[in-house]
């Protein structure tokens, strides 16, 4: 790793080792550009770290319990136990580390110089980072977001959603409060590794996604003994000996408290990662979220100076930051001329069950279209549960949402073992235009969950 105390001169400078400044700066070095990446946490961003990959582990650690149940339905024979806690931990932690090691290593092989440190803009073409002075003509920020925590008094003894990945032991007992998508794959995992999970939410879960697919979601959270309230309002949180009391006002059950074992995770929105890189110093804007303002080029309002991912605001997803990154070191270095494409952006929930939407919901695609669109629905246990007691079996939904005056495909969403699986392939079919028609074309794959996308009518 070079970082001598000296001045440096590169043709780009990428500020943030996370998925997008990682794809940002491996693509541009690839087309001869001299790069700098800086990093002042560790090497891999939110989600290598503490996001997206021990995040899932821990849900592939949960559904391996449930499958195991489900085993003995079939004949295996299996004696039940809890989770060894430790022994996942250690696993988990491991992976992530690896994973850091990797990615450091094709940055040494890219060619890309990582710097380990604080950046700090002095002008538009110049960065501090500790005592060593980096110039370039572009720099991009790519900074990514950090969990927000909200006013409440006594939030200091909760712990977010990076804070999580720090817990030694398994609580008993979990407050989780929040209802977007980190509170919900935290709470299933946490519920499904046998802690007693309450979730607590100010409205409703999943309020971007498609509600009904988020109320199927909800029965199926609440069937795996998950406590469930919505409509509350946090008043305090206090600590008592080794437990944590969280104090709520909710709409039906009035002035209420639920307890956790110094466990209490908090998920309820995220913030840009601005503070100190003195963007205030060379006048870069910000919109009244924090989040930097960026042009279709992905160029802020200082000519030179890019930001691309969570810091943008834009859709906070992995997958996005990569592919912004990589279509904007092609325009810089490569006389690209693509632009990021926003629209029909597939995603996943890797709660239990999962989800897994693409394009419009049926709210949205009314408010779009009015009357002219048509909905088609299935519902079904699944072969797999053939054989399992109905309160063990997870129950699929799906959804398509269909344009009537030109039959195409608007929306395919769905909630059930390996929805994210299946609505990666049938992203590319909404990307492409595809009409029902061509749905209707398509042969099935029996037996499948999938083939009932091809199948409704």
């Amino acid at each position: 790793m070079l970082n001598p105390t000296t001045n440096h001169e590169f043709d780009l400078i990428v500020i943030g080792a996370g998925s997008g400044g990682l794809a940002t700066s491996k693509r541009a070095a690839a087309h001869g550009a001299k790069v700098a990446i800086v990093e002042t946490s560790r090497v891999g961003g939110t989600c290598v770290i503490r996001g997206c990959i021990p995040k899932k582990l821990m849900v592939y650690a949960s559904q391996l319990g449930h499958a195991r149940e489900i085993a003995l339905d079939y004949g295996w024979k299996d004696q039940s136990g809890p989770i060894d806690w430790e022994r996942l931990r250690v696993m988990r932690d491991n992976v992530v580390a690896n994973l850091e090691a990797m990615h450091q290593r094709n940055l040494a092989k890219a060619n890309v110089t990582l710097f380990e440190g604080h950046a700090r803009f002095l002008t538009p073409e110049s960065i501090q980072v500790g005592e060593q002075t980096l110039r370039a003509p572009k720099v991009v920020i790519a900074t990514g977001a950090a969990p927000m925590m909200p006013e409440i008094p006594g939030i200091e003894h909760t712990i977010n959603s990076d804070g999580f990945w720090s817990v030694q032991e398994q609580p008993k007992r979990a407050v989780v409060i929040g209802g977007g998508y980190i509170a919900l794959e935290l709470a299933c995992a946490l519920q499904g590794l046998g802690t007693q999970t309450t979730l607590l939410v100010r409205s409703q879960i999943l309020r971007q996604f498609d509600q009904e697919i988020a109320e199927h979601l909800e029965t199926s959270m609440v069937k795996s003994g998950m406590k469930i309230i919505k409509g509350v309002d946090i008043q305090k949180i206090e600590k008592v000996d080794t437990e944590l009391q969280v104090y709520f006002r909710g709409e039906e059950l009035g002035d209420s408290m639920a307890s956790a074992d110094a466990v209490t995770l908090v998920a309820t929105g995220r913030k840009p990662n601005t503070d100190g890189l003195g963007l205030e110093t060379i006048g870069v804007k910000q919109d009244d979220r924090g989040a930097i303002t960026v042009t279709d080029d992905d160029e802020t309002n200082v000519s030179g100076v890019f930001a691309i991912g969570d810091v943008t605001l834009r859709p906070m997803l992995t997958p996005v930051a990569i592919k912004a990154g990589r279509i904007l070191a092609e325009r810089l270095f490569n006389d690209g001329d693509a632009r990021m494409d926003y629209s029909d952006i597939p995603t996943a929930i890797f709660s239990q069950p999962p989800v897994g939407s693409v394009g419009l919901s049926e709210k949205e695609a009314i408010e779009e279209y009015g009357d002219s669109i048509k909905v088609f629905r299935s519902e079904f246990g699944g072969l797999m549960y053939s054989p399992t007691p109905k309160e063990r079996t997870i129950r699929c939904m799906m959804k398509m949402v269909v344009h009537t005056e030109t039959d195409k495909v608007l929306g395919c969403h769905m909630v059930g073992p390996d929805a994210p699986e299946i609505i990666q392939g049938f992203a590319t079919a909404i990307k492409c235009g595809a009409t029902k028609a061509d749905f209707d074309r398509t042969v099935a794959i029996h037996p499948s969950s999938a083939e009932e996308f091809v199948l409704m009518s």
